[in-house]
């Protein structure tokens, strides 16, 4: 079986192996093993790498990343009842995922819908995870909520628009000119961009929420701005320092959370997709190789195109 893993923290090229390993047993009654068709590569993956995550204990290395993937079921534990070999599932391991099969949880996988690709399944998991839950339980924005998304082009803040059009709410958003089509595409009321104008002073004091989804959390200035006195300030990476807040409100962190139940999300996204609903934006499928492993780690930690970056055995 083939896998992808790293030797060590450091550098994409100078860390990563192709291992051969021995099919796992299935560890308990309610494991189930998944022939992977598609695994997609995100910013936690990047972190950890690079030793940036600052685990409580250190990985055994080699160590094989991926938490984001698809494939088909080859094996269930005599106590799952929910899956039956031949099933295509949605998955999201705690890791392992960059390699031709896993073995996890049962209740760490959901049935794919039959008109979702491969790729789509796997570019879903972590981003749809994301935005269902700060959409649905953290922020249960009322009718009329006005919402500001910086970065409503990224994997998390496009389908936290499509979210919010769920939603009686008004959406601003910003991204880069080159996605202006893209995102007003997908239902935004106002869309203003950040490389041609000031998008601070283009919606000042107009948002009741601002999310900041961009990466690294470059904007908060910009969005401080944009909130009204008062409101919510939500940074999916750094929040801005308490001494930097230009505005009272209340400052927030989201990240995954135990209180939340992943396998819902996934279940109510693929619904949403199933009746054509959402819309998972791949930006490029690569062939695994070691080669190309590398490759889209460069990319994602540059200037990454826009949408998500998948691998399709």
């Amino acid at each position: 079986m083939k896998r992808f893993a790293i030797t060590s923290f450091g550098d994409a090229e100078k860390v990563f192996q192709e291992i051969e390993a021995a099919p796992r047993e299935l560890t308990t009654p309610r494991h189930i093993r998944v022939a992977i068709k598609a695994f997609a590569v995100n910013p936690y993956d990047i972190a950890f790498r690079k030793g940036e995550m600052s685990p409580k204990r250190l990985p055994n290395f080699p160590y094989v990343l991926g938490k984001d993937a698809a494939g088909i079921v080859t094996e269930i534990g005599e106590e799952v009842t929910q899956f039956t070999v031949g099933d295509p599932v949605i998955i999201h391991p705690v890791g392992g995922a960059y390699g031709e099969e896993i073995v996890l949880p049962g209740h760490k996988a959901v049935l794919k819908p039959e008109n979702m690709s491969w790729a789509e399944a796997a570019g879903l998991v972590t981003p749809g995870i994301t935005a269902y839950h700060l959409v649905t339980h953290f922020l249960k924005p009322p009718p009329k909520t006005i919402v500001m998304i910086q970065g409503a082009s990224g994997s998390v803040g496009s389908l936290l628009v499509q979210l919010l059009k769920q939603l009686d709410v008004v959406i601003l958003a910003s991204a880069s000119s080159a996605n202006k089509s893209f995102v007003e595409a997908l239902g935004v009321d106002r869309f203003a961009a950040y490389d041609k104008e000031d998008v601070g002073a283009a919606f000042l004091n107009q948002a009741d929420i601002v999310i900041d989804a961009t990466k690294g959390g470059r904007t908060s200035t910009s969005g401080m701005a944009i909130m009204k006195t008062g409101g919510t300030y939500v940074a999916l990476n750094r929040l801005p320092e308490e001494h930097a807040r230009t505005k009272s409100g209340i400052y927030r962190q989201f990240g995954p959370s135990p209180e939340y139940d992943d396998a819902e999300a996934l279940r109510a996204l693929s619904h949403l997709f199933a009746n054509q609903q959402l819309h998972i934006n791949i930006a490029q499928i690569f062939t695994p190789t070691l080669e190309t492993i590398v490759q889209s780690h460069h990319l994602l930690e540059g200037h990454p195109p826009n949408g998500k970056l998948i691998f399709e055995w």
